[in-house]
C-alpha cells in the first residue's frame, strides 16, 4: 500500500489512484496510490466510483500526486477530456498527474510492419472480459501532451517507456 500525506479536510490521502483495479496493489514494481478509486468493488479499491459517468469524488485541490495507469484509453475521447480536466480541478497548484497509456504510435508501427496479431490487437482494443476492459480511444506522446495543455497543465514529460507498446507522461498544474 502506498499512501502519501492525509488530507486535513477529508482525511484520505493526497496520493490518488484512478483505475488502479480490484485485485493486485502493484504493477511491475509500482505501487497503487489510496485512495484507489475504481469502478469495480475490490479489496484494493477504497472508492467505487464509475469515472465514465461521474466526476472523482474528492473536493477541489485535494491532492498532491493522481495516478493513471492502463485507464484513460479505458473511457471515449470527449469523457478522457472531461478526465483530464477533473484531475486538474483536484490536483493542488505544483501537483504531479502521472499517465501510463499505450503507444498507439508504436503499435500501428507494428501493425504495418507485421501485421496483425493478437497481441497487437490487444494493444488497441483491450481482452474484452467485461464492459471495463474495452480500449475506447488511444494516444500517441503528442496527443495527450496536447490534451494535457488543453485542460491546464504544464511541463508535460515523456517519462519513457515502461515497455515496447506503452509510454508514461508526467504533467504538473501550475
Amino acid at each position: 500500500m502506498s499512501s502519501g500525506p492525509a488530507c486535513p479536510k477529508c482525511r484520505f490521502s493526497t496520493w490518488v489512484e484512478l483505475g488502479g483495479g480490484t485485485l493486485f496493489d502493484m504493477t511491475e514494481g509500482i505501487p497503487v496510490y489510496h485512495p484507489n478509486i475504481d469502478a469495480q468493488e475490490g479489496s484494493r479499491v477504497d472508492i467505487v466510483c464509475d469515472l465514465e459517468v461521474n466526476d472523482i469524488p474528492l473536493h477541489d485541490e485535494h491532492a498532491d500526486r493522481i495516478k493513471a495507469m492502463h485507464f484513460l484509453q479505458h473511457v471515449g475521447f470527449n469523457r478522457a477530456r472531461e478526465i483530464l480536466r477533473d484531475c486538474f480541478r483536484v490536483l493542488k497548484p505544483g501537483g504531479s498527474l502521472f499517465l501510463m497509456v499505450g503507444d498507439l504510435e508504436w503499435v500501428f508501427r507494428q501493425i504495418l510492419d507485421k501485421g496483425m496479431e493478437h497481441g497487437l490487437a490487444n494493444c488497441v482494443w483491450g481482452e474484452q472480459e467485461h464492459k471495463y476492459d474495452y480500449h475506447k480511444w488511444g494516444y500517441t506522446f503528442a496527443t495527450l501532451k496536447k490534451e494535457l495543455e488543453d485542460a491546464g497543465f504544464v511541463n508535460v514529460q515523456h517519462r519513457g517507456h515502461y515497455n515496447e507498446w506503452e509510454f508514461m507522461v508526467e504533467a504538473f498544474k501550475p
